[in-house]
C-alpha cells in the first residue's frame, strides 16, 4: 500500500470513529501481534526453499451498535527483518461488518484470516496465506452449535480488468460431532477467468479439491490430553478450459497426540498428485507424509506459543521444516452507553 492510499485508509477510520460514536453502544480496542520464524530446508520439485522471519502487528477498533451488529476497523503492519528494496513494509486494511448470535458468525468486508480459517487444512490452503495474504477479502458464514460447526466462505482474490484476471476462492469447513466420532468436510474451488480483453492464448482455470474425514475423539480415553485419528479422501479436479481436465482422487489420514506441551502430529497422503495453486505444494506428488513435532512453551486466553519441526517424507527424500510463532491478542472495551 502507498503513502496515498494509506492517508485514505487513516482518513477513513477517523471518519468512522467520529460517527459511529455517536451511535454505538460499546466502543472497544484490540490489538493482534504475530510474530513468526519458519525456516524451510526444501530441495524438493514445486517446493519453494525460503525462510519467513517477521510480524505483523494489527490494530483494529470495533463499534458495536447491539448485541449482534458491529463494524471493525483497523490496519495489519506486515514487516519481514532484514529491510531491502524487495523485502519492503506492507500494510492491508481491515474494514468489515460483523453479525454474531448464538449460532451465527456472518461477516463482509476485509477480515483477519486467522480468525476465520485458522483450522482449515494445508493441503487446502496453505499457512503462507496467513503472512503473505492475513485478509479474507469477501464474505463468511459460520453455522455453529454444540455439535455441528459449517463455515462457507469466498475470498476475492482480483477484480477483473483489462490487464488482470477475475480470481476468487470460494470454499467450505465444516465439523460434525457424534459423540466420539465427527466427520470433518473442507474444501475450495479456485476460478481464475479472463481480462476484459480477448486473448486467445489465455484459458479460464478452475481448480478444485474436496476432503472429507471420518474420525475419532479419544481424549477423554487415554492418558494423553487429546488424541484424535482420522481417515478418508481427497478428490481433486484440475482444468484449463479448452486445453486439458484432469481429476484426482487419494487417501488422506491423520494422528494428533498431545501431552501436556508436546504434541505429534502425522499425516498421511496416497493417491494420485494433486495441483493446487493455493493449497500446500508437496501434495503434487502421489505419496506424501509430514510429521510435526512441537512444543507449546506457554498458552492461555491472551498468547499462543509453539515450536514445532517437520518432516516432510516424500518420494526422493526428506526434507525439514523449523518453526517458531507466536500470537498474542488484547482487547478492551474504551466506553458503552
Amino acid at each position: 500500500m502507498n503513502l496515498s492510499k494509506l492517508r485514505i485508509l487513516i482518513l477513513s477510520l477517523i471518519c468512522t470513529i467520529v460517527v459511529q460514536q455517536s451511535y454505538a453502544q460499546e466502543v472497544g480496542a484490540k490489538v493482534d501481534f504475530f510474530g513468526y520464524a519458519d525456516n524451510r530446508e526444501y530441495t524438493a520439485p514445486y517446493t519453494i526453499d525460503k525462510t519467513y522471519f517477521g510480524t505483523i502487528i494489527s490494530p483494529q477498533l470495533y463499534f458495536k451498535l447491539n448485541d449482534n451488529h458491529a463494524l471493525i476497523g483497523g490496519l495489519h503492519y506486515r514487516q519481514d527483518f532484514g529491510i531491502t528494496t524487495e523485502n519492503k513494509s506492507k500494510v492491508a486494511p481491515i474494514a468489515y461488518y460483523k453479525y454474531t448470535s448464538s449460532y451465527i458468525d456472518f461477516g463482509i468486508g476485509f477480515m483477519p484470516r486467522h480468525e476465520k480459517l485458522v483450522n482449515i487444512p494445508l493441503l487446502v490452503l496453505s499457512d503462507t496465506l496467513m503472512i503473505e495474504r492475513p485478509n479474507l477479502e469477501g464474505m463468511f458464514f459460520k453455522f455453529n452449535n454444540q455439535h455441528i460447526t459449517q463455515s462457507i466462505f469466498i475470498d476475492w482474490l482480483s477484480k477483473q480488468g483489462t490487464e488482470n484476471r477475475e480470481r476468487f476462492i470460494a470454499g467450505i469447513s465444516g465439523l460434525y460431532r457424534f459423540g466420539k466420532a465427527y466427520f470433518a468436510n473442507d474444501g475450495t474451488l479456485y476460478h481464475n477467468a479472463l481480462t476484459l480483453l480477448s486473448d486467445p492464448d489465455s484459458h479460464i482455470q478452475d481448480n478444485a479439491v474436496l476432503v472429507l474425514r471420518l474420525g475419532l475423539d479419544l481424549s477423554e480415553s487415554t492418558s494423553l490430553d487429546s488424541l484424535t485419528i482420522d481417515a478418508g479422501t481427497v478428490l481433486g479436479f484440475d482444468r484449463v478450459r479448452t486445453e486439458y481436465e484432469k481429476k484426482s482422487n487419494a487417501f488422506i489420514s491423520n494422528i494428533h497426540a498431545q501431552y501436556k506441551n508436546f504434541f505429534l502430529h502425522n499425516t498421511l497422503y496416497m493417491g494420485n498428485a494433486i495441483f493446487l495453486p493455493n493449497g500446500d505444494s508437496f501434495y503434487r506428488r502421489d505419496k506424501y507424509n509430514r510429521i510435526d513435532i512441537g512444543w507449546i512453551p506457554f498458552r492461555n486466553k491472551n498468547i499462543d506459543a509453539k515450536f514445532t519441526a517437520s518432516f516432510h517424507l516424500r518420494q526422493g527424500g526428506i526434507d525439514n521444516q523449523q518453526a517458531f510463532t507466536i500470537r498474542y491478542s488484547f482487547d478492551r472495551i474504551i466506553r458503552t452507553k
